[in-house]
C-alpha cells in the first residue's frame, strides 16, 4: 500500500520544497456590546409600521396608500348627483340637507339660517307647482308637449335661487338678500337653480318679516345679556369660552354663512392649530373690546355658546356642532336635553321651555334660558358622575348628542362571554367580572402567564380578544399607561413636569382584529398588522393627550397641549369620513367606553384606560352593545386598579408587550430580520 507521502506529485524541476509550517487562523474581531444609547438609537431608526419592520424609517419610496377624493369630499359629490336625479323638488331638498339620508332631516335643518329656512318652506309647500330648472319644472318639459314653457318661465321669473353644498355639508340657498352663491359652496358643486315666480316670492316676502322680527329680537335679547355681565362678566365668559373649544375639540359651528371651527381648514377658533393670541382668532381681543364695538353677529355668537357653556360646561358646546346659533336652536336643544336627562332619571326636576316654533308669536326669553341652563348643568352633573347618559356622535358633521344610557341587569352576556374565555387562563373559576376579580392575586398578575411577561398583560389581550367576538367587531381594542408605579412615583414627588415630559412609548394600547379584518384587508396580514399598528398609535396619543388634564393646574402642565379627559361612552357612526386614520382603515362605526381608574385612596384619573369596538362594515353598534362595553371597560379598569394597588404594596407590575413587534408577530408572524437595514 502506498503511504501518505508517496502519493505526493513529483516535485517539478527547480521548484524549491520549503518544509510545511503551521498555519495560524485569521483573528477574528469581536463587536464590543452595544450600549444601551446605540440600541435605543437603532430601535428609533426602524420603522415602527409592521410591514416595513425590516426597514430604515422614512425610506419608502412612495405611500402605500392615496386618499384622494375619499371620505367627506366623495360624500359630497355623490349627494350632489343624487340630488340632481330627484323626483321633486322636496326629495332633492331632503337630500341635499342630510347628505343622502346620513343625518335626520330636523337636525340637519338646524344648519339653514333663518332666511334659507324660509326659502326652503316655499320651495317646498304642497301644491306649489315647480318652476325652471326644478324636478318636473318647464326645463324638464322643453322637448314634450310645452317647448316653450321654459321661455315663458324665464321671462316671468321673479329671482333665480342657487342650492348648492358647501365644503362642511351644509345646504347653502341663495335669497334675495344674498343674491351670490359663496365661493367656496360653488367650488364644491351646485345642485340646481330654481326660478321663482311673483307668487314664490310674495310667499317668501310674507315668511321673511318673520325672519326679520326674530332676528332683531335675538339681538336684543343677547345684547342685553352681554350688557348685564357688565365688562368683568364679558371678559369671564369669552375667556371661558376660549378654554372651552380649546379643551373639547374639534369644534364646528355656524352664524348665518360664518362657519366658526377649531379645525385645520377651518380654523378661527382656539385649538391645535391656532393660539388664543392669534389675531384669527374669534375670540382675539373679544373681550377686551367694549360691548359697542361688538358686531350683532358677535353678540349673538358669544350669547348662544355662554349659553351652550352654562348648561354644563365645553361638552355641551360640542352639542352645537353642525347648526346655526341662534336662541331658537339653543332653545330647542334645551327641550331636547331636558327630555333626554329626565328619561335617564326622572326624579329629575328641569322645568320646561315654552314651545314657540318658528311660525309662533313668543320667542325664548333670555331670563328662561339661562334658568333652563342652570338646572340643566346641575342635573348633567348628577348623571354624568352616575355615567347614566352617553354621547351619540355622527360623524358626518361632528355632532355630539346625548342620550340616556340603559341600565342593564349584571351579568349580562357580553361579561359572561368573556369570562368564560378567560377560563383557561385563570388561576380559578370566574363566572362573572367579581369572580374572576376575587381569584385573582398580585403574584398571579405580577408572573408571566399565556406567552405575556405579566398575568396583567394576558388578562388585557384575553379579555380584548373575547371582546372582538362577543361584539361582532372588525378591531377591539384597550389602552393604557405602561408604568403605574412610575405614575405613582411621580404623583408622590409631585412632580408634575415628568408626568407632562412622558412621550407616545409611555403608553400602550392592544389591538386584536377579527377573521373579518383579514377577509377586508384581501388576507394581507401585513395589511392588518399595519392597520392594527396605526390604531394603536394614534390610541397612544389619545391617552398621552387627556393625560394632563387630570393633573393640578401647575405651569409645566398648562403649557403642555391636552384635552379634557373623556368621561362618558359613546357611540358614532360614519367616522370614515374626516379623520385621515378612519379613512385611511375603513372605520364606520364604534362603541367606546372611557373608564376612570382610582391611582391610589385619594387620586383617580379619569379617561386612563378603555375599551373600544369597530366595524368597518355591516349596521353600527346599538345601546345594548354600550352596555356591554362599559362593563368589559370597568372590567379592565379594574384590573389596572389591582396593578395600582399591587405597586403601592411593593409588588411593581409594567407593560412591555403591545408595541409595534407585537401587533406585527401576533398578527403576520415573526419580523424576517430586526437589524438588516441598521447602518
Amino acid at each position: 500500500m502506498q503511504s501518505s507521502t508517496d502519493a505526493r506529485p513529483a516535485p517539478t524541476a527547480g521548484l524549491v520544497i520549503r518544509p510545511e509550517v503551521a498555519v495560524a487562523p485569521p483573528k477574528v474581531a469581536v463587536a464590543p456590546p452595544k450600549s444601551a444609547r446605540r440600541l435605543a438609537m437603532e430601535e428609533a431608526r426602524r420603522s415602527k409600521r409592521p410591514s416595513r419592520a425590516d426597514r430604515q424609517a422614512g425610506t419608502s419610496p412612495h405611500p402605500e396608500r392615496t386618499l384622494d377624493d375619499a371620505g367627506f369630499p366623495r360624500l359630497l359629490q355623490q349627494t350632489l348627483t343624487a340630488a340632481r336625479g330627484a323626483a321633486s323638488t322636496r326629495e332633492m331638498v331632503e337630500i341635499l340637507i342630510t347628505l343622502g339620508g346620513r343625518l335626520d332631516a330636523d337636525t340637519a335643518r338646524r344648519s339653514l339660517t333663518r332666511a334659507e329656512t324660509a326659502a326652503v318652506r316655499m320651495l317646498t309647500a304642497p301644491g306649489r307647482a315647480p318652476g325652471a330648472g326644478e324636478p318636473g319644472g318647464p326645463e324638464r318639459a322643453r322637448t314634450t308637449s310645452d317647448p316653450d314653457g321654459a321661455e315663458r318661465a324665464g321671462a316671468e321669473a321673479a329671482f333665480t335661487s342657487t342650492l348648492a353644498l358647501s365644503p362642511q355639508g351644509r345646504l347653502v340657498v341663495t335669497v334675495p338678500q344674498r343674491r351670490s352663491l359663496p365661493a367656496e359652496a360653488a367650488a364644491t358643486g351646485v345642485a340646481a337653480r330654481i326660478t321663482w315666480n311673483r307668487d314664490d316670492l310674495a310667499e317668501y316676502v310674507r315668511l321673511f318679516a318673520d325672519v326679520r322680527r326674530r332676528t332683531e329680537h335675538e339681538v336684543a335679547e343677547c345684547r342685553g345679556l352681554l350688557d348685564s355681565l357688565g365688562q368683568d362678566g364679558r371678559t369671564t365668559a369669552v375667556d371661558a369660552l376660549r378654554g372651552a373649544v380649546f379643551l373639547v375639540p374639534p369644534v364646528m359651528l355656524y352664524k348665518d354663512d360664518s362657519v366658526f371651527s377649531n379645525l385645520k381648514d377651518e380654523k378661527n377658533l382656539t385649538g391645535k392649530s391656532l393660539l388664543p393670541t392669534h389675531p384669527d382668532c374669534f375670540f382675539h381681543h373679544l373681550d377686551r373690546l367694549p360691548l359697542e364695538l361688538w358686531t350683532d353677529d358677535e353678540a349673538v355668537v358669544v350669547a348662544c355658546l355662554w349659553l351652550a357653556y352654562s348648561s354644563g360646561g365645553p361638552n355641551r358646546v360640542e352639542s352645537f356642532n353642525g347648526v346655526q346659533l341662534s336662541l331658537e336652536n339653543v332653545a330647542d336643544n334645551f327641550r331636547t336635553t331636558r327630555d333626554v336627562y329626565l328619561r335617564a332619571a326622572p326624579e329629575l326636576v328641569i322645568d320646561e321651555l315654552a314651545d314657540a316654533g318658528l311660525s309662533g308669536t313668543e320667542l325664548p326669553s333670555m331670563d328662561a334660558l339661562l334658568a333652563s341652563a342652570a338646572q340643566i348643568a346641575a342635573a348633567r352633573a348628577r348623571l354624568v358622575a352616575e355615567r347614566r347618559i352617553h354621547y351619540d356622535i355622527n360623524a358626518t358633521i361632528r355632532r355630539k348628542s346625548e342620550r340616556a344610557l340603559p341600565r342593564a341587569e349584571r351579568p349580562g352576556p357580553h361579561e359572561l362571554g368573556v369570562c368564560e374565555r378567560l377560563g383557561e387562563l385563570l388561576p380559578g373559576a370566574g363566572r362573572d367580572f367579581a369572580g374572576v376579580l376575587d381569584v385573582l392575586d398580585d403574584a398571579w398578575l405580577q408572573a408571566p402567564r399565556g406567552g405575556f411577561a405579566t398575568g396583567f398583560e394576558a388578562l388585557v389581550e384575553g379579555t380584548v380578544h373575547a371582546a372582538v367576538d362577543l361584539f361582532g367587531a372588525d378591531f377591539a381594542m384597550s389602552r393604557g399607561i405602561r408604568s403605574l408605579p412610575k405614575l405613582i412615583d411621580a404623583l408622590g414627588r409631585r412632580d408634575w413636569a415628568e408626568i407632562v415630559s412622558w412621550e407616545l412609548p409611555d403608553f400602550y394600547c392592544c389591538v386584536v382584529p377579527s377573521a373579518r379584518a383579514f377577509e377586508l384587508h384581501g388576507g394581507d396580514r401585513l395589511k392588518v398588522a399595519d392597520s392594527a399598528w396605526a390604531m394603536s398609535a394614534r390610541m397612544q396619543y389619545n391617552t398621552w393627550h387627556v393625560m394632563p388634564g387630570n393633573l393640578p393646574k401647575d405651569p409645566a402642565v398648562q403649557a403642555r397641549d391636552f384635552l379634557s379627559p373623556h368621561v362618558l361612552p359613546d357611540l358614532a357612526v360614519h367616522s370614515d369620513l374626516h379623520h385621515r386614520g378612519h379613512v385611511a382603515n375603513l372605520i364606520r362605526f364604534s362603541a367606546r367606553s372611557p373608564e376612570p381608574v382610582r391611582i391610589t385612596d385619594e387620586i383617580t384619573f379619569k379617561s386612563l384606560t378603555d375599551l373600544r369596538v369597530l366595524r368597518c362594515t355591516g349596521e353600527p353598534f346599538d345601546q345594548a352593545d354600550l352596555v356591554g362595553v362599559t362593563h368589559v371597560a370597568r372590567f379592565l379598569a379594574q384590573l389596572s386598579e389591582r396593578v395600582a394597588a399591587a405597586a403601592v404594596a411593593g409588588r411593581p407590575i409594567e407593560v412591555t408587550s403591545f408595541d409595534h413587534r407585537w401587533h406585527r408577530t401576533s398578527i403576520a408572524g415573526p419580523v424576517p430580520s430586526l437589524e438588516s437595514h441598521v447602518l
